[in-house]
């Protein structure tokens, strides 16, 4: 990252983004002019299927580098107003008394309690916990990680001081102080979304006290101060505000412009989502859909699915020689999907291949391709599983319209913007607008805004409006309706039909 070299001053912002499979420091103007950003990158480890670890000391570095890296190329660092973070929720590792790991990192991907998820699920503290804490019971969920910790690692377990995500971790390693903001509380399936406390019938569950959890903040408030080190480290001498900042998936609305009423969020990332902001949680009965926080005043009702880019890294792992490059094969396939009609000629698939979150919630979940016929080709396939991550999403687009909620638009961000023929796919799929705007990653962008917020430059989300740029829009194709609903109405009988029992 080179330093800023701009003919007048401005004051600057921060953001830090904290995903699963890298991190990135973004520099802003007060205006929202993006100036710079830098990313660093570390790897996940699966040690045994179910497991997905990442080393807490491998995030915390990458963190650094690209935050020193991000402040020095400020050429005045007193005119940096704030720094503000976002991080990937669903986190859970365990440390001892002086703040040492005593495990790795236990992403969202972590599905090693499924079979305490599923005995908790069928119960009505499950359905209570589920409606108290916003966060659906599926082994992504800390919870969930911390009740299979006390029960199949008790020596660590009962040797833990604090049970914390990879951001407060972060934080721990920046400050000396334990803290969350409410946005990655409200994730853990520990916290009561309406009263903002920890939920004690969660945490009897889990078999842990409040003393064993960091103390919580608002997305606004400060961090404590950083230690000295640090400040040395960043060629700090002035004094800056470090932002708590909130979850990526909730400063992913606030960064893509996804504020008002009738608009929605939607990210295809690794996984995907869709979310709207909400005054009130919305509750739906047949608990499809999470009730996250943005803050004190919003909750983040919507659902994520597991299985979004990352199928694209599986087709071509699974479907071809693998030799070239991944980009090198969606090059090449891309322009060849896009002219396949429609419905892929009949050919349907589920796409649980990482197992699901929204709308079923079933870690055990498994995907699967109907209709194969004998003129079907490698690049039908690849439509399909396009069309596939599409019909997920439509049923989570569907939960939301079933229980009250009215959207006209979407604001796509995620890797999956950079496709033209994937955006047409998603946007006659769930047959309404979409934006896009590449202007920054959002929710780099949402915790820039939030340091605006807590900075005084912005007094209501809704203000945030004036600093987004002008969007590419896509508008549902015609058409195309009859194909896409045709194989959607299979598509919804395929989990309950092969899966006895359940119901959707």
């Amino acid at each position: 990252m080179e330093p800023l070299n701009k003919p007048f001053l401005l004051p600057y912002f921060i953001a830090i983004d904290i995903g699963t499979t890298h991190c990135k420091a973004v520099v802003t103007t007060s205006a929202a002019e993006v100036l710079n950003e830098v990313k660093a990158g570390y790897p996940s480890y699966q040690p045994q299927p179910g497991y997905h670890e990442q080393d807490p000391g491998q995030l915390f570095n990458a963190v650094i580098e690209v935050l020193t890296r991000a402040i020095q190329s400020v050429p005045e660092k007193h005119q940096i107003l704030a720094v503000s973070f976002s991080a990937a929720m669903h986190s859970m590792m365990a440390v001892d008394l002086a703040g040492h790991p005593l495990t790795s990192l236990w992403t969202w991907a972590d599905t090693r309690s499924s079979k305490i998820a599923a005995s908790l699920k069928a119960t009505a503290l499950g359905t209570q916990i589920c409606h108290q804490t916003g966060t659906p019971v599926h082994p992504m969920s800390p919870l969930c990680k911390i009740a299979w910790m006390r029960r199949e690692m008790p020596e660590i377990f009962e040797s833990t001081h604090k049970f914390i995500s990879g951001k407060e971790y972060i934080f721990f390693r920046l400050t000396g102080k334990y803290t969350v903001d409410t946005g990655i509380a409200s994730a853990t399936g520990l916290l009561n979304v309406k009263t903002l406390r920890w939920y004690k019938p969660a945490l009897d569950f889990a078999g842990i006290s409040e003393a064993q959890l960091s103390t919580l903040a608002q997305p606004t408030d400060l961090l404590p101060s950083v230690l000295a080190e640090y400040k040395k480290l960043f060629g700090l001498t002035a004094v800056i505000p470090f932002i708590h900042g909130g979850s990526d998936g909730s400063l992913a609305n606030t960064g893509a412009g996804a504020i008002l009423p009738g608009e929605a969020a939607l990210t295809i990332g690794t996984s995907g989502a869709i979310r709207i902001l909400s005054e009130r949680p919305v509750q739906d009965q047949q608990n499809r859909l999470f009730n996250y926080r943005l803050d004190k005043e919003f909750y983040l009702p919507g659902g994520a699915i597991n299985n979004g880019g990352i199928l694209l890294e599986w087709f071509i792992q699974t479907f071809t020689d693998n030799i070239r490059s991944f980009d090198a094969y969606l090059d090449e396939l891309m322009p060849k999907a896009e002219a396949i009609e429609p419905g892929t000629d009949g050919l349907i698939f589920l796409p649980y291949v990482h197992g699901e979150r929204a709308p079923v919630w079933d870690a055990e979940a498994s995907g699967m391709f109907v209709g194969i016929k004998a003129l079907h080709t490698r690049t039908h396939y690849l439509r399909a599983v396009m069309e596939g991550v599409g019909f997920s999403l439509k049923q989570v687009l569907l939960a939301l319209e079933e229980n009250g909620i009215v959207v006209d638009t979407l604001f796509a961000g995620g890797g999956f913007i950079e496709s033209p023929v994937w955006l047409r796919i998603i946007t006659d799929i769930l047959q309404k607008p979409v934006r896009v705007s590449h202007a920054a990653d959002a929710s780099a962008m949402g915790a820039i805004f939030m340091a605006m917020k807590a900075t005084g430059i912005i007094k209501e989300w809704k203000e945030v409006k004036a600093f987004m740029k002008e969007d590419e829009l896509y508008k549902p194709g015609k058409g195309v309706t009859e194909a896409y609903e045709k194989n959607f109405a299979v598509y919804k009988e395929l989990y309950r039909r092969f899966i006895p029992g359940l119901t959707v």
